[in-house]
């Protein structure tokens, strides 16, 4: 019998949307929001305190490298400003292993004072969005994705 149309057949290649690592990705807060949205329950101060540090970082990866940039941070809290300082830290590519849609890196915490070595796992969605998973991070104990979509150069 044959695969309905709209059906990936058994012996169809499957797409590897993990081979094209390569370039800027840029965390992206729409997506991350509407994840947050319909499928997590996070108070607003949570979601609140999750968008002054989502969509902001960037990560390029560039033959066996990565170098993640967080720009500087400004907030207002309680009627106070804080500021937390940009850095940019860079790392060699450690593949772990991947499938077609997951690629699992070994990686240091991007943000110091933190420093273990642990999983990333990244998922992609298509050819240039994909998401990690926050739970497993020694920064944050939240159970959220951040999407990360590819910077297409103009």
């Amino acid at each position: 019998m044959e695969a309905a149309p709209d059906t990936v057949s058994e012996n169809e290649p499957q797409l590897d949307w993990t081979t094209g690592l390569e370039g800027t990705w840029k965390s992206d807060w729409p997506l991350t929001k509407q994840h947050l949205e319909a499928d997590c329950n996070l108070s607003a101060e949570a979601t609140l305190g999750l968008e002054r540090l989502l969509g902001k970082m960037t990560v390029q990866y560039d033959g066996h490298r990565a170098i993640y940039t967080m720009p500087e941070i400004r907030y207002i809290k309680a009627g106070k400003e804080y500021i937390l300082a940009g850095w940019t830290r860079e790392e060699p590519l450690h593949v772990l292993g991947r499938t077609s849609t997951q690629l699992a890196l070994l990686t240091k915490a991007v943000a110091l004072p933190v420093d273990q070595d642990y999983l990333t796992l990244l998922t992609f969605e298509n050819a240039d969005t994909c998401w990690l998973y926050l739970g497993y991070s020694p920064l944050v104990d939240l159970h959220v994705k951040e999407y990360f979509c590819r910077v297409v150069s103009k």
